[in-house]
């Protein structure tokens, strides 16, 4: 497969499982797939960033607002192929552990640095604190949560947070 500007949100997926053995919870993998997509910057106004790669989303997902924060559905379709991922009732609670079963996922280098950083940064993060951040980063309380439960718009700009893209290098 060629990695310049070619990949897909599986390819994500897997890249982001492999890094960490494994995702503890559907919640923490939707999160941190979140949490590469979008960053908060706050130099002089709150506001948050959304990261592109030749164009579109880093992670080639597009996030809506749910119960537990954002979600996509395109990671949930990317986890149905059984020859690269198994998914597993976790040792405790209703989670589920999600596992990669492939070879080292390869994706563009700039790509893989915003992933690596993001990982560094909130890997060892359990899916509740994840949901936290994430939540505070959009200004989410539960009211603004159902005013945007399942609609297909795009992540609002909550509390002062507006919608900026930033190019990951070419």
């Amino acid at each position: 497969m060629e990695t310049i500007g070619k990949y897909d949100v599986g390819d994500v997926v897997a890249y982001v499982t492999y890094r960490l053995g494994n995702v503890g919870s559907l919640k923490k993998l939707m999160k941190l797939l979140f949490l590469i997509q979008y960053e908060t910057r706050r130099l002089f106004t709150p506001r948050a960033v959304k990261f592109l790669y030749h164009g579109a989303p880093v992670t080639r997902a597009e996030f809506f607002i749910w119960s537990f924060g954002p979600m996509a559905n395109e990671v949930y379709d990317a986890l149905e192929d059984e020859s690269r991922f198994r998914i597993e009732p976790a040792e405790e609670g209703p989670a589920y552990t999600v596992k990669y079963l492939g070879e080292p996922p390869k994706l563009p280098p700039p790509v893989a640095k915003r992933v690596d950083d993001v990982l560094k940064r909130y890997g060892s993060y359990k899916a509740w604190e994840l949901e936290k951040k994430v939540n505070q980063l959009l200004g989410l309380k539960p009211e603004k949560k159902e005013e945007y439960m399942g609609c297909s718009r795009q992540i609002p700009p909550a509390g002062g947070v507006q919608d900026r893209n930033t190019r990951l290098g070419t």
